[in-house]
C-alpha cells in the first residue's frame, strides 16, 4: 500500500520516507524506517508527538558543529542522537568570491563531500547496520545536499535505480519553495544554492564513477559497506 512521503510536519518542510522504491532482488524499501529531513529545531509538540509514534529511534545530524549548537535538535524522549558533522564552513568557500555561476559552484561541492567525507558517510551507514536504531532519521539544514547525497548512497546499496534516486532527490525544490522561495526570488544569482538540480547528484555519480571505481565498489571499498545486510534490514 502506497504512504504519504511527505510526513505530516508542521516544524519541518522537507521531512520524508523513503519507503516503496523498487529495490534490489524485486523487492522495495520498507516503509517508516528511513526519513530523511530538514532541521528540526522548529519541530512542534504536534510533530514530537507524531514521531514517538513511528517511534523513531534515532536522529542523525549531517550538519557541522556551529549549525548543531545554533539550532539544536528538537526529538521526542529516548531517541539516540549521532552528530556526525559534515561542516558546510568547510564547503561554503566555494560559493564565494562573487554572485555568478552557483551552479557550477554547488557541482563543485557535490564532488567536495565525495571525495573528502567519506569518514562520516562511514559513520552514516555504520549507524545503519543496528537494527535496534529503526527507524532512522537523518537531516541536515535544508535535507537536500549532505542529506541528499546520504539518501543516494543509501538508495544505491538498497539497489535502487538511479532514475528513481533522482527523482526522490528533487523533490527537494518542490518541498524546499515554502521555506527557501521568498530568500531565492530576492537574490536569484544565489538561488542554485537554495534548492537542487539534476546536475548537482550528476556530478558526484560522475566522481564515483570516474574516480572510484562505481557505486558498488565506492559503497563496499570506501564506505565498508555490507550490503546484503543492509537490504536484508531495509528492504521486504
Amino acid at each position: 500500500m502506497e504512504m504519504d512521503r511527505l510526513l505530516p510536519m508542521e516544524g519541518a518542510f522537507n521531512m520524508r520516507d523513503l519507503g516503496g522504491y523498487p529495490a534490489a532482488g524485486g523487492k522495495q524499501v520498507k516503509w517508516r524506517t528511513l526519513l530523511r529531513s530538514d532541521e528540526l529545531g522548529e519541530l512542534t509538540a504536534a510533530d514530537l508527538e507524531y514521531l514517538a509514534t513511528l517511534p523513531l529511534r534515532t536522529d542523525i545530524d549531517l550538519r557541522g558543529e556551529s549549525e548543531q549548537a545554533s539550532v539544536p535538535d528538537k526529538l521526542p524522549a529516548g531517541v539516540e542522537y549521532y552528530p556526525l558533522c559534515i561542516d558546510a564552513a568547510n564547503v561554503s568557500s566555494f560559493l564565494e568570491g562573487g554572485t555568478t555561476n552557483f551552479a557550477s559552484k554547488m557541482e563543485q561541492i557535490y564532488v567536495h563531500i565525495i571525495r573528502h567525507f567519506q569518514p562520516a558517510y562511514q559513520d552514516f551507514f555504520h549507524i545503519l547496520t543496528n537494527e535496534s536504531s529503526t527507524p532512522i532519521l537523518f537531516h541536515c539544514t535544508a535535507g537536500k545536499d549532505r542529506t541528499g547525497i546520504a539518501a543516494a548512497l543509501l538508495l544505491s546499496a538498497l539497489g535502487v535505480d538511479r532514475e528513481t534516486i533522482m527523482d526522490d532527490y528533487l523533490l527537494s525544490a518542490q518541498y524546499l519553495q515554502q521555506k527557501y522561495g521568498a530568500l531565492a526570488r530576492a537574490y536569484p544569482d544565489f538561488a542554485p544554492a537554495l534548492t537542487v538540480q539534476k546536475e548537482f547528484l550528476l556530478a558526484a555519480f560522475r566522481i564515483i564513477d570516474e574516480e572510484f571505481g562505481g557505486m558498488d565498489r565506492y559503497l563496499t571499498h570506501h564506505l565498508q559497506v555490507n550490503l546484503e545486510q543492509l537490504r536484508n534490514l531495509y528492504t521486504e
